[in-house]
């Protein structure tokens, strides 16, 4: 199999885009492309059952975690896993990097080194891995995403108790372990780190605690820090979305390599194929989006989007959620 050269910037179905046409097929493991403020064209590789996690974030997008877990299990064949990514790589026109994120933790998967390793082996997609870095302590997690190319770790508090109040653990897991842990992945990985502070109006964003966060950052030497607010509804209600001249004073705060998540600008192609509204809901399962933010996947207009979008409410596949001054859109379990 050759590989696919493709540039580094930032039962499913799946968006693929070939030459300029829009297909659509079943998969198990593999969603999107999706426009991802960070990565690009992300194509999300989903290894762990749904809410399967050892946090319960009030920021959630994906919903309440239904099974809160430390214990590392095998939940999906390597091999099935592997196979449906690359043959996707190679119907898709653009993907920008393979993305292991999804409905829970992905290290939470004992097989993700070797999905990692065997899909570097057989493309030149770059690898990402979207963390809440919660066992990185452990040294055969550190390995077993060595390989990636860019890793994604959170860290929204400094605090014990500010902590548990934004990501809700499971009871053996403590901050101070997962600042150990980003330390010495800090120490041994040689790809990019990628810091995450999902900041939380009038809950992590008193001075004291951005202080304590600036310190440890600052210590850990990552390569970019990435200040995010609540952008999509969230799990609970208590999760509020900080002003963006609160998040750029931040920024400046945080030095030269902090930056303001911004919005995803590109568009997908303007091919229309038959059911894409069945991809489409199958992406919604797994995190909620703006008419907008369907545009740029499918690069369908957005009357006709809004139109299915309506016919999917009133058939009871989908519902609306007003988040500030916009409406999203997720599928109903």
């Amino acid at each position: 199999m050759v590989k696919k050269s493709i540039s580094t910037r930032d039962a499913n179905f799946c968006f693929l885009f070939v030459g300029h046409h829009l297909y659509f097929l079943m998969a198990r493991f593999v969603f999107g492309p999706v426009p991802s403020r960070r990565l690009g064209f992300s194509l999300g590789v989903d290894i762990i059952p749904r809410k399967y996690c050892n946090f319960d974030c009030i920021y959630c997008q994906v919903g309440k975690t239904a099974n809160k877990e430390v214990t590392r299990k095998a939940f999906f064949e390597i091999d099935e896993v592997v196979k449906e990514v690359t043959e996707e790589l190679y119907r898709t026109e653009r993907t920008d990097f393979v993305t292991f994120s999804g409905s829970g933790e992905p290290t939470l998967n004992l097989n993700i080194r070797s999905m990692i390793h065997e899909i570097k082996q057989r493309v030149d997609t770059p690898v990402a891995v979207i963390t809440n870095g919660s066992l990185l302590n452990l040294e055969e997690v550190r390995n077993d995403i060595d390989e990636a190319d860019v890793v994604l770790p959170s860290l929204d508090a400094a605090s014990e108790d500010i902590f548990r109040l934004i990501n809700r653990p499971h009871s053996l897991i403590q901050v101070a372990t997962i600042i150990e842990g980003l330390k010495r992945f800090r120490e041994g990985y040689r790809g990019l780190i990628w810091l995450e502070i999902m900041m939380i109006r009038g809950v992590n964003d008193d001075r004291d605690e951005v202080r304590k966060l600036k310190d440890i950052v600052t210590r850990l030497g990552v390569d970019k820090i990435h200040l995010n607010t609540v952008t999509r509804p969230p799990s609970e209600v208590t999760a509020g979305r900080m002003k963006n001249h609160d998040l750029e004073k931040l920024r400046a705060f945080f030095g030269d390599k902090c930056e303001v998540i911004s919005s995803f600008k590109e568009r997908g192609l303007r091919e229309e194929k038959p059911k894409w509204t069945e991809a489409l809901v199958s992406i919604l399962h797994r995190r909620s989006l703006t008419v907008n933010d369907i545009a740029k996947i499918t690069g369908i207009s957005l009357p006709r989007i809004e139109e299915e979008l309506r016919v999917m409410e009133a058939e009871g596949r989908i519902e609306a959620h007003f988040f500030g001054d916009d409406v999203y859109y997720s599928a109903i379990d």
